[in-house]
């Protein structure tokens, strides 16, 4: 059976899966792999998605509904039919279909999927994905950012070098950022920025304005859905023609309008001041200058336009690097993915790290103040999996149980960020603050999220948010899995060995020599602290080959302690006394440039 590689698009959604050393696009019934994602109603027939709906979104708007995916993880309702269908349950359908041409085309069962999502889809979003996926039949035990995938497409692509990417994700109705690093087989994101609500969908709707600016008219909704369309056609036409002319019909009434790429420049300049707030935001959270990126990486069927390319490389300085098609670019990465996943021999080493998107906290009473605050527990872009602790305490007197409100957001009061759940758990009845529980959080790479709350006499509640159901027994796989995430890089086993042996040799020298090797201790308790895999990755080899190193000569001399680039870091870090400060990653400030 089959894994394969999902990317459930706005517009667009494709299939790909891995054989053979490369990544390969399923096509569908009439040989296309783009399948489009849109839902209609047909009289006689019911619903029916992809090609044949897309066909009728002018001639039967009421019954077809497109761009859904912009409301995943709301309640908004679409009415096909006699019924109303969510977001999620729409998705469902396209899902559906997918998975059957997959099966169809590769004459195997689907065993397992790998779905894309926007970076900045919060918890609801991607659970609401994952549901849809279970009712289409498909078994995602993981979803990955679609920058992410893009980076593994890029990977693939450019080969091996160490690189520093910037993913400029710009599809039909959302726009993803994400800053990565590339390290030997190791693929980090460090950081991610997004709009769940910014898509090439808002250029249309800009340009079908500036027609009806130009010619002063007000359409019916019909006739605005029309023109959106028509307007959408131009937009792309604009790839091959210098100068496009829009004719629309409005009221019995032909009306023209020109569009050249210096019009749509000016057009879609509100639309450009969002995406550098972005960028100047996606680059402060990673600590680095536009100066430190090797590529600007294009992905998406919006980031093909040249006025989108044109004001990006005015922007950063540097012309971004497009990998072939960009509305295939994210499903490639989901392929290669796929790959990973069935632990093919040609790519099974690869490895691909991701951060939480949002902020997750707990919420807390604030002192002379009406609202409760949110008290962040674990970052946004965090590197995942993390784990963290706090310890709260009451807040009223005698008060015989503690509510652990659990939220996802950025906001400071916790009833403006989104709910996920929440713990109560029985206390002592003593005066405020003299009784307490500590409250454990662990995050996963597939985006679970495992709290834990425990009291002074030990009574543990817990509750895992997971957007599935679980049995008993797969819950108590989990529980166990987080407990090993618990535990920091700095104290498991084998780097608690390896920093023992380097105090050894610390207790064992003297002078100059015992200097050194207090540097050395202080790196590498702090490339274990970074919680960076490619550091901490980099931080444990390098540790082993130096105590290896040491173990051949015992008596080495003091100048002979450290070999080459590592010898002449050491000493200068030394002599500047910086106590250990010009040994950690040198991340700079964002830069905020007009």
């Amino acid at each position: 059976m089959a894994v394969l590689g999902i990317d459930l698009g706005t517009t667009n959604s494709l299939a790909a899966y891995w054989q053979d050393g490369k990544v390969h696009l399923i096509s569908d019934e009439h040989g296309e792999v783009l399948f489009p994602s849109v839902v209609s109603f047909i009289e006689k027939e019911g619903l029916v998605a992809g090609y044949e709906a897309k066909e009728r979104v002018l001639t039967h708007r009421a019954d077809t509904v497109c761009s859904f995916k912009r409301f995943m993880g709301t309640d908004k309702l679409y009415r096909l039919g006699e019924k109303n269908y969510t977001p999620m349950e729409l998705s469902a359908m396209i899902l559906e279909r997918i998975r059957k041409n997959a099966e169809y085309f590769l004459s195997e069962e689907i065993e397992e999927a790998i779905i894309t999502v926007p970076a900045y889809f919060n918890d609801k979003q991607r659970n609401d994905t994952k549901k849809a996926a279970k009712i289409a039949g498909l078994n995602v035990e993981r979803l990955i950012n679609e920058p992410s995938a893009a980076a593994l497409a890029y990977r693939m692509e450019c080969g091996e070098r160490d690189a520093t990417l910037l993913v400029f994700d710009f599809g039909g109705g959302t726009l993803d950022l994400s800053y990565v690093e590339c390290f030997d087989n190791i693929i980090e994101i460090v950081a991610v920025a997004g709009d769940n609500y910014l898509g090439g969908d808002d250029i249309d709707r800009l340009i079908a304005e500036y027609f009806c600016r130009e010619n002063k008219i007000q359409p019916s909704i019909a006739e605005y859905a029309a023109l959106v369309s028509s307007a959408e056609a131009a937009k792309c036409r604009l790839g091959q023609e210098r100068e496009v002319e829009i004719v629309q019909n409005v009221s019995g009434k032909d009306y023209r309008a020109k569009l050249t790429d210096d019009i749509l420049f000016e057009i879609c300049m509100p639309l450009f001041t969002k995406i550098k707030k972005l960028f100047l935001h996606i680059l402060k959270d990673a600590g680095a200058r536009i100066s430190d990126l090797t590529d600007l990486v294009m992905v998406g069927g919006s980031s093909r336009l040249g006025v989108v390319q044109r004001f990006l490389t005015e922007l950063l300085g540097k012309r971004p690097v497009v990998l072939g098609e960009t509305d295939k670019v994210v499903a490639m990465g989901a392929g290669v993915y796929a790959g990973i996943r069935t632990r093919k021999e040609d790519i099974r080493d690869m490895l691909l790290t991701d951060v939480c998107p949002f902020t997750l906290g707990v919420e807390v009473w604030r002192k002379n103040g009406d609202e409760n605050a949110l008290l962040p527990m674990i970052e946004r872009n965090s590197t995942l999996p993390m784990s963290t602790h706090e310890h709260l305490v009451t807040v009223h007197d005698y008060q015989s149980e503690i509510r652990v409100g659990i939220y996802q957001g950025e906001e400071y009061y916790a009833k403006d960020n989104l709910f996920l759940g929440e713990v109560t758990i029985p206390v002592y009845p003593k005066p405020a603050g003299q009784e307490g529980v500590d409250v454990y959080f662990t995050y996963d790479i597939n985006g679970i999220l495992y709290v834990e709350v425990v009291n002074s006499q030990n009574v543990r509640e817990h509750i895992l948010l997971s957007g599935q159901e679980l049995s008993l027994e797969e819950l108590a796989r989990y529980q166990q899995g987080m407990k090993e995430l618990m535990l920091p890089p700095i104290l498991r086993e084998e780097n608690q060995k390896l920093l023992a042996e380097l105090e050894k040799y610390y207790e064992n020298s003297v002078g100059v020599k015992r200097e050194q090797i207090g540097w050395f201790i202080n790196w590498f308790v702090g490339g274990l602290q970074s919680r960076r895999l490619h550091v901490v990755t980099r931080t444990v080899e390098t540790a082993k080959a130096q105590l290896a190193a040491w173990r051949e000569r015992e008596e080495c001399a003091e100048e002979e302690l450290f070999d080459g680039e590592l010898k002449r870091q050491f000493l200068e870090g030394w002599e500047e006394e910086n106590s250990g400060e010009w040994m950690q990653e040198d991340f700079k400030e964002g830069e905020e440039e007009e």
